[in-house]
């Protein structure tokens, strides 16, 4: 009998106390379905928050849930919107799982400049990408959406990007996961569709998606 996997998924709660209509108790009705439909995990897709640092409330609600699930969740482009919302703040804050794979080099969440991961269950991998990444051609570089931002700096182009590191990890961890013959589902808050309002890397990523072993 094939594997089966059964997980809730949301995006765009865009929670900011005093800002947005968004609620705690609209983040407990998410998290209430999901358990009363037996998931095996929750996670976001980006803009769960507007101000992580000013919204322990929402962090704590998600994190420590009284139902024990397995929560994850990845960078929309307004995790980082308001001051001092920092990636070493904010990343620790995507998920209560401990032993996700890291895109760093020793796997590790380490300092929470990387914010891409993933983790295996039920012989699937789900693979939790940052599209928040932009070309900086003045400085030759890439960069990723700084804090105090909901986007790109000011005149970098290519935005909404993986970026050339995070592309080879994801080759590398789609060619890892049919070697142990695992199914992937790739989560990201931009799309890779080829349509309207798709990453630069659409073709790119799709070309991963396309190869064979």
């Amino acid at each position: 009998m094939k594997n089966t996997l059964k997980f809730s998924v949301f995006a765009d709660l865009h929670y900011k106390y005093g800002m947005y209509t968004a609620s705690i108790e609209d983040l407990e009705t998410v998290l209430e379905r999901a358990n009363s439909n037996n998931v095996d995990f929750v996670i976001h897709c980006g803009d769960i928050c507007n101000d992580y640092t000013g919204s322990p409330e929402l962090y704590n609600t998600y994190l420590n849930n009284k139902y024990g699930l397995k929560v994850y969740g990845i960078y929309g482009n307004h995790e980082l919107e308001a001051a001092n919302n920092s990636m070493e703040f904010v990343t620790p804050k995507l998920t209560n799982d401990s032993n996700v794979i890291w895109g760093t080099d020793d796997t590790k969440i380490g300092d929470g400049t990387i914010g891409y991961y993933y983790f295996d269950v039920k012989g699937f991998r789900i693979v939790c990408l940052d599209t928040n990444y932009s070309f900086n051609e003045n400085d030759n570089r890439w960069e990723h959406n700084k804090t105090a931002s909901w986007g790109a700096p000011a005149g970098n182009i290519k935005v909404n990007s993986l970026a050339p590191i995070q592309l080879e990890w994801l080759e590398k961890v789609l060619y890892n996961a049919v070697d142990n013959d695992l199914k992937c589902i790739i989560i990201s808050h931009d799309s890779f569709s080829n349509i309207w309002g798709s990453s630069p890397d659409t073709e790119k990523v799709r070309e991963l998606f396309n190869k064979r072993s």
